[in-house]
């Protein structure tokens, strides 16, 4: 692996893998759905989609068009702190990779027609995934409840399609200059190349780009921004009752997401897991029930759901279910095998990351930006491996509090005639 930063700021990894002629080319920009305004959301994942809109020396149309004719396929995907564009190559097409991303990092190509036809895009992407999908609206009420309204977490990444509606070309325009810049980005090529081989094209189509003329600044966060003891029912065209219970801890720059990550493997995966084995087999109360870790930099929530399997089997129902298992890892903890049993699922997941060129850059290219270690993706079963069950222990007893707790309860909506 070869890492370093160019003088425009922009760190670039290679990491050589030869056990297939594809290269993968990846670059992360520090920029999300948290970056934005309260007044102006939606601007980060707006732009996942303009950046395909064309640049300098790319026409409408043709990024695809040219990524495709080698042989190669990319796409992208927004965060609440970082957007993330990757591409896959055969590997003599590595420049070509580089050049699109090149272009597109040094130029802003967007016009008012390109503008308009992605902003009636995304909205409708929204109205789609959000307004008109059975727990589309989740994340939104989620967001608002969990935390304070200045806070950058308090909106979801695809903000509101108002505001995505009413973005004007200076807007977008002002929103590229402050955040698609190359001391804002990492660009890691990962497969079949060497560092030999793939530095001086980076430098050639890379080096030449400007660092950006504003102040790079991080809108601040606060732990008083986080809101906890909250809950709020919502109707939704469901047939049965469903619930969200999120609890926050620290962000992924801190070791606690390594142990929320283990805890939620032993109570939701897998049918033997604590919570699937009480709700689903046991009780016979919930049709679905699981668990996941929204890690996110500042702060994270780690979200347990529940759907009831008939109208007999309320939210409150399924709340006191889940609390009983969740009270007795409080009081009890877990036990050496469900940890090890859960180490091994994790470490399964790392191997099929690091198995793929593809899954080495986008995680490189996370490490890179924020910690600046790309070679921390090469280590993380490490960091896994090293927690204990009592540090699992101590762990739920501070998450798992009523006082840290935001619970969304969706009831199916009452019909009128």
């Amino acid at each position: 692996m070869h890492y370093q930063t160019l003088d425009n700021g922009l760190r670039v990894v290679v990491i050589p893998r030869q056990n297939a002629p594809v290269v993968s080319v990846a670059v992360t920009y520090g920029v999300g759905s948290y970056s934005e305004s309260p007044t102006n959301t939606g601007f980060a994942h707006l732009f996942e989609h303009l950046m395909f809109e064309g640049s300098e020396n790319v026409a409408h149309g043709m990024f695809d068009k040219y990524c495709s004719e080698a042989g190669g396929d990319n796409n992208a995907y927004t965060t609440f702190d970082k957007t993330t564009y990757y591409m896959s190559l055969p590997a003599h097409q590595v420049e070509l990779g580089l050049w699109l991303e090149a272009d597109r990092m040094a130029s802003f190509g967007v016009n008012e027609d390109a503008l308009n036809v992605q902003k009636n895009v995304v909205v409708e992407e929204i109205n789609q995934n959000v307004e008109n999908s059975p727990y589309g609206t989740y994340s939104r009420v989620l967001s608002r409840l969990a935390f304070a309204p200045e806070a950058g977490y308090s909106w979801e990444v695809y903000g509101d399609p108002k505001h995505v509606a009413a973005s004007t070309l200076q807007d977008v325009r002002s929103f590229f200059t402050n955040f698609y810049r190359p001391d804002n980005a990492c660009l890691v090529v990962c497969g079949d190349v060497t560092p030999e081989a793939a530095l001086p094209l980076v430098h050639k189509h890379f080096g030449i780009i400007p660092r950006g003329t504003l102040p790079l600044t991080q809108k601040p966060f606060h732990h008083d921004f986080r809101l906890g003891k909250r809950h709020q029912r919502v109707q939704d065209t469901i047939p049965t009752d469903s619930i969200f219970c999120s609890y926050h801890f620290d962000g992924y720059m801190t070791h606690e997401v390594y142990v929320a990550d283990v805890l939620c493997s032993v109570i939701s995966d897998g049918m033997s897991s604590r919570l699937y084995k009480t709700l689903a087999y046991e009780q016979q109360i919930a049709s679905d029930v699981n668990a996941y870790v929204d890690d996110r930099r500042h702060t994270s929530l780690f979200t347990i759901y529940a759907v009831s399997n008939g109208a007999e089997h309320s939210c409150d129902a399924m709340y006191e279910s889940m609390w009983q298992v969740l009270a007795d890892v409080v009081q009890n903890g877990i036990t050496e095998r469900e940890l090890t049993k859960a180490k091994n699922r994790i470490r399964t997941r790392i191997a099929r990351t690091v198995q793929r060129a593809s899954g080495i850059a986008d995680e490189a290219a996370h490490q890179a930006l924020f910690f600046n270690d790309p070679s921390r993706v090469f280590r993380l079963a490490d960091d896994y491996a090293a927690i204990t069950a009592e540090e699992i222990h101590q762990f739920a007893a501070k998450l798992f509090t009523v006082d840290n707790e935001v619970r969304v309860d969706f009831v199916p909506k009452e019909l009128t005639a």
